[in-house]
């Protein structure tokens, strides 16, 4: 972020009938190309020598694939070419981008003017070769250049609210700089709508009034800011009562609907060109003992080095429509200069604070959490608290050995994620007190099995620059069959402050209720399933212990399996593992040609112990990905 309160305007008397740095324009369509131009009248005098350094918001330059987008001098025919000009004739200057390169997708981080070194910082330094400026002169970058045959810049991809352009000022080396800033008018919004998300609860009671969320998007996934203004709405199947069209103020909103039969319950949404249907809701008679919630649980803000944006929590509950959702920016490191990087014990209490201001138990669960990146040989995890934050651990400072002593049982939980890419990890060290799921997909791509040319593998990802499948056992596969009880998981680890979207992962959890407690036991009890966005409702069990349980075998395996697709269900696994085979075995294939599936089958196993789960495809993929879900596995023994 580049609003820190010591960054605040330094104003010189000459400033009284302005402000000392204008941008114009002071807003963007997240995405599109334009041209800025921050222009700073100076407080004092600068002679030959004097710099002039200026930075956007780092949310200006979040581009494709989880990457900045990198400014340039070099060459004014091409894309984010800045230039800089002065107001007193006879001043020459010159412009470069501090460590400027020629990547198209940049994943280093780089020194800012306020301080910090990160991923989305890159400062324009003007200096001045010949002549001097006084007192009143004016010094204009300009970004995106078009004069020379560039088609401007790009603006960062994530709608981010107002924030500030910073300028540093130094009259030569030795000195003191000076630091100004904008007003808050840097905004990026959302463009046009896109596409239109439809999503109610899972889990409903006949006559319980519940919410549909309607929310538009532009092709970025951003909040729509245009959109149509009349929706239709019709039960696709079941029975329930809504309104048949409503008018809309803005660009989402929740509707109030009422279920009036036991079964499955679908809605179509229309506006203009715009149509969508709504995940599958189960309608109970009665309120049943567990429902279903879904979640977010591993996605980064700007308090991550590496991430941009602030409005996570509305994101969830407002966009995607979470039931919970965990904010878990990186746990601090600190670079050879002595700077940190990510979220540390300077800003853990505030971090803590919003996502306790957030909190609406029943309605949306925030859980406190953060990621602690440790290297080889221990792999990256998530922490999770139960209630109120525990420690925070720099990666660099900790193994998981020591992690777990300093947490408490019962109150915390670590999660592993993307294991399957990188870094080289094993399982040596566990402890299934605290590590009781695993992340077996995100928008990395997939870590269940080593498959590099699954449609989600690495190697496929469009998330960030294309990764590879890491040659050793450390995916869920070679998790579960070194015998580690961890159910399945999935989450975005999105980088833009907005999770829950679509393609990126969700994970769902069978609850006693919508708390941070109910929360938390079904993921230290194991009830959970994972997909790749969509909400796919799926049941696997085994002589009728269900997923994530610990069951008793007495003859042939007798298992039982449900799912209620958001799409024709393309085919349907179930595999199994026992001692002495070398991987999972696939038992059945199953092509249900329709959006369901009810299945009972027999294994004639008869070994002392076996694994089973299911992972189904969908026929249609979403945002250009394969839609896929998995259960977390059953284990029995004789």
């Amino acid at each position: 972020m580049v609003s820190s309160p010591a960054l605040l305007l330094l104003l010189a008397p000459s400033f009284q009938d302005g402000p000392p740095v204008v941008v114009e324009p002071p807003t963007a369509t997240a995405g599109e190309l334009g041209t800025w131009t921050l222009t700073v009248t100076l407080p004092s005098r600068l002679p030959a020598g004097a710099t002039v350094r200026t930075q956007l918001p780092d949310s200006w330059h979040a581009g494709p694939r989880n990457s900045a987008t990198p400014l340039q001098t070099s060459d004014p025919t091409l894309e984010h070419h800045v230039t800089a000009k002065c107001s007193r004739p006879g001043v020459r200057l010159t412009c470069k981008v501090e460590g400027e390169r020629t990547d198209r997708l940049m994943k280093s981080s780089r020194p800012s003017v306020d301080g910090r070194k990160e991923r989305y910082v890159f400062v324009a330094r003007v200096t001045i070769e010949e002549g001097t400026l006084e007192v009143d002169d004016t010094v204009t970058v300009t970004y995106g250049d078009r004069s020379g045959g560039s088609p401007g810049m790009r603006a960062g991809e994530a709608n981010t609210p107002a924030e500030r352009a910073l300028v540093e000022l130094l009259p030569h080396p030795e000195a003191e700089p000076t630091l100004l800033a904008s007003a808050l008018v840097l905004e990026l919004h959302g463009g046009a709508a896109d596409e239109l998300w439809v999503i109610g609860p899972s889990t409903l009671v006949v006559d319980r009034p519940a919410e549909l969320n309607l929310a538009f998007v532009d092709h970025l996934a951003n909040p729509a800011t245009q959109a149509p203004t009349e929706v239709s709405l019709e039960v696709l199947e079941g029975e329930a009562a809504l309104p048949a069209t409503l008018t809309l103020e803005g660009t989402r909103c929740a509707v109030e609907f009422t279920p009036r039969a036991p079964g499955v319950l679908r809605i179509r949404a229309g506006a203009g060109s715009l149509e969508a249907r709504s995940n599958p809701m189960v309608v109970h008679a009665t309120p049943p003992e567990q429902a279903v919630y879904w979640g977010d649980l591993h996605s980064h803000t700007s308090f991550s080095w590496d991430g941009v944006g602030d409005d996570s929590f509305e994101y969830a509950r407002e966009v995607a429509r979470l039931d919970y959702y965990a904010a878990t920016d990186h746990a601090w490191t600190t670079d050879k200069a002595g700077r940190t990087q990510g979220l540390g014990p300077h800003s853990w209490p505030a971090y803590t604070a919003r996502t306790d201001a957030h909190h609406a138990p029943g309605r949306f669960v925030t859980v406190h959490a953060y990621e602690c990146s440790m290297i080889t040989p221990y792999g990256h995890h998530i922490v999770y608290f139960r209630g109120a934050p525990g420690p925070l651990f720099a990666p660099k400072e900790t193994t998981l050995p020591r992690l777990w002593a300093a947490l408490e049982e019962g109150a915390a939980l670590t999660v592993p994620h993307h294991t399957g890419k990188f870094p080289p990890m094993d399982w040596k060290a566990h402890d299934p007190r605290f590590r009781r799921n695993f992340e077996l997909y995100s928008a990395h791509g997939l870590s269940e099995v080593r498959d590099r040319e699954h449609p989600l593998a690495f190697e496929q990802s469009d998330f960030t620059s294309p990764g590879r499948s890491i040659d050793r056992p450390q995916f869920a596969q070679d998790a579960w069959a070194r015998g580690l009880a961890l159910s399945s998981l999935a989450a975005s680890d999105d980088h833009r402050a907005h999770p829950g979207q679509p393609h990126f992962g969700l994970t769902a959890v069978r609850a006693t209720a919508l708390t941070r407690d109910g929360v938390f036991d079904a993921l230290h009890g194991r009830r959970t399933w994972a997909t790749t966005g969509q909400r796919i409702l799926l049941d696997l069990t085994v002589e009728g212990t269900p997923m994530g349980g610990r069951g008793v075998l007495e003859g042939p395996a007798s298992l039982e399996l449900s799912v209620l697709g958001t799409d024709t269900l393309e085919w349907v696994d179930v595999l199994r593992w026992q001692p002495g085979e070398e991987r999972f075995t696939v038992i059945e294939t199953l092509h249900p040609s329709s959006d369901r599936l009810e299945w009972r089958g027999e294994d004639p196993t008869d070994a002392r112990e076996a694994i089973y789960y299911a992972r189904v495809r969908q026929a249609t993929p979403v945002r250009g990905r394969a839609v896929m879900a998995w259960s977390s596995p059953v284990w029995v023994a004789r």
